[in-house]
């Protein structure tokens, strides 16, 4: 009998030992393989790519259609031919989260993303979240924010009007080169989009204050020849508007080519880059930057993108300091806090965070705090 105790015991200390490690055993295993993976010159010590991090995920060709009409399109033609129905996209979005969670391990950051995601009834979008959120997945829904509140409340509620989720994570992607959007046909400015940022982020608001349900938003846009001059305008006008972080992605030649309308390699992703500072006081951009390369992995291989993150409390920006550099990969995240463990996911400790070009889903390159 004391035998058995004995035995017992040991399985429970076993199973309290593997419950309480910084990180789970078969994502040690996944962040080692992915750091082999890895060329030799990217395995910097400011690489977290295989050391945090196996890299930000996201759904692929599950719901290409879309009703906007932008320059660049990264769809094909036939993208809204495409079927997108509800017990299509979840079996499509759970078989892909699986094979993720089985390669890459638990609780990485995903993108339910394809075409439009609000195109999807609340109940089919809240059943793909529940998908992904079973593969110890962390989603974040990639939406061009023209939507009503009746259909956040939807997507955020169950039936009987008690919220099935804590928290949404929502990119909402503006730029005056998308057209289409509701009130506003055709942009000619990006200031003109900054009713619809605000708007897109007082619902979120509003969603919290009546049903207690949290949010963190990023800002996605693309930056062309037309509206590269306007990058340092969108932070300064919206950066307090609640975006947790913004992601200035160089256009590329990807997609439908009818939808190419500008030479996209007339300017550098050295020229976004030096967007940076734009008109913000050089005194509050000091510290903090993580600097990283993107390779898209399609057609334009060729078309790189860098981004920075800037950490900043209440909405001001403050981060300026270079980090590293990931050239094929395309994924860096920022150190660390000792008190983080490692595989847990990065934490804000109530900083905002700011991202220029590359950390696409908003939730990878989130400052873990300094």
């Amino acid at each position: 009998m004391g035998g058995i105790s004995q035995t017992r015991l040991a399985r429970a200390v076993r199973a309290m030992e593997l419950a309480t490690r910084p990180v789970p055993v078969d994502l040690q295993a996944a962040l080692e393989l992915r750091w082999q993976e890895l060329p030799d010159h990217v395995k910097t010590p400011a690489q977290a790519l295989g050391r945090r991090s196996t890299g930000c995920e996201g759904t692929h060709g599950v719901f290409p259609r879309c009703d906007l009409a932008c320059t660049p399109c990264y769809h094909s033609r036939e993208a809204n031919r495409v079927r997108v129905d509800g017990p299509h996209t979840t079996a499509a979005v759970d078989a892909q989260m699986g094979l993720l969670r089985q390669q890459r391990g638990p609780g990485q950051h995903a993108q339910l993303i394809g075409g439009e995601v609000s195109l999807l009834s609340p109940e089919d979008h809240a059943a793909a979240l529940e998908a992904m959120r079973r593969h110890q997945r962390k989603p974040m829904s990639m939406s061009h924010g023209d939507f009503d509140y009746d259909y956040l409340r939807a997507l955020a509620l169950a039936t009987d009007g008690t919220p099935r989720f804590s928290h949404l994570s929502f990119a909402g992607h503006f730029d005056s080169m998308m057209f289409g959007r509701r009130g506003l046909r055709r942009v000619h400015d990006e200031t003109e989009l900054n009713p619809h940022r605000l708007a897109f982020c007082e619902m979120f608001r509003r969603l919290q204050r009546e049903h207690g349900v949290g949010h963190y938003l990023a800002h996605n846009m693309t930056v062309t020849p037309r509206n590269l001059h306007q990058v340092s305008d969108v932070i300064r006008d919206c950066r307090g508007y609640g975006f947790r972080m913004f992601s200035f992605q160089p256009a590329a030649f990807i997609g439908n080519s009818a939808r190419w309308k500008d030479d996209y390699r007339e300017f550098s992703d050295d020229e976004v880059w030096k967007q940076r500072h734009g008109r913000w006081p050089a005194r509050r951009a000091t510290r903090g930057i993580e600097r990283s390369r993107r390779h898209h992995l399609r057609a334009d291989a060729r078309r790189a993108s860098r981004s920075f993150n800037i950490c900043t409390p209440g909405g001001v920006p403050i981060a300026a300091r270079r980090r590293g550099t990931e050239r094929r990969t395309g994924w860096t995240t920022c150190p660390p806090r000792r008190d983080h463990p490692v595989g847990a996911g990065p934490r804000c400790s109530g900083r905002r965070c700011v991202s220029l070009g590359g950390g696409a889903c908003g939730l990878e390159s989130r400052m873990a705090g300094a």
